[in-house]
């Protein structure tokens, strides 16, 4: 397993690994980062940075909070977070998390991330396996005691927002869906007709109206019934190009 350490306290990232190693001692730390700005050179420009499956990350860096960083990101796999403070636990299920480590934390609370990330990521597993023999075709959608199903036919946009997957339909109602991680619905939808954009977005090739120039990375999707455009990712721009002309 190739991991990622984010922690600017050598002591702190010792534990870490120490800890890492003790519960698999066949994990690879490709690198270990102390600020904001190395972790956006190292998305920028590390090859290995598409092959990892687990990133360990501190909240407060020298140059700052790892969330500036994170929100340019497109990141590859789930986020596990340690960090001394407790004021973060919401903000970062925004960034792919899968735990939430508040320092100092013990070995056994260590495991127990470990156990939550082992079994987020054998139902990522399980979901394409399923995506290799079918697309989804509904979702299940919960409000208070009832149950409902919504087409995947009729969905226009998804999008990720504290930790809930919202999706809204051809009629531009939003609705709450029962999956919690976007990658998770990402891998049972038809690639024909959904994109994912960036980190919190996928959208249905219906929805879409105009594509404009953003930036030199990144173009700007306007949606039908959106107000605002969605912005694409810089390591999804290419791929996005050549999906709508295909």
């Amino acid at each position: 397993m190739k991991v990622l350490i984010i922690e600017d306290e050598p002591l702190a990232a010792e534990k870490l690994a120490g800890y890492l190693l003790r519960h698999q001692p066949d994990a690879k730390i490709i690198a270990q980062l102390s600020s904001v700005a190395q972790v956006v050179d190292f998305f920028s420009n590390n090859t290995q940075a598409a092959s990892l499956e687990l990133i360990f990350s501190d909240v407060e860096l020298t140059d700052g909070q790892v969330f500036t960083a994170l929100e340019q990101l497109d990141l590859p796999c789930p986020v596990l977070f340690t960090t001394a403070y407790d004021q973060y636990w919401m903000q970062v299920f925004q960034y792919q998390a899968v735990d939430y480590l508040l320092k100092p934390f013990s070995y056994p609370r260590f495991a127990e991330a470990m156990l939550n990330f082992a079994q987020l990521k054998h139902k990522l597993q399980q979901a394409n396996t399923v995506a290799e023999t079918r697309y989804k075709k509904r979702f299940l959608l919960r409000k208070g005691q009832s149950l409902s199903l919504l087409p995947v036919a009729d969905v226009g946009l998804i999008h990720a927002a504290n930790g809930v997957l919202l999706a809204t339909d051809k009629h531009n109602t939003v609705h709450i869906l029962t999956e919690s991680h976007l990658g998770e619905i990402e891998s049972q939808l038809d690639p024909s007709e959904f994109f994912r954009l960036n980190r919190s977005d996928i959208v249905h090739i219906s929805t879409i109206m105009q594509v404009e120039p953003y930036n030199k990375e990144s173009v700007a999707v306007i949606l039908r019934g959106e107000k605002d455009p969605i912005i694409t990712s810089k390591t999804r721009t290419a791929a996005f190009r050549k999906w709508l002309n295909q």
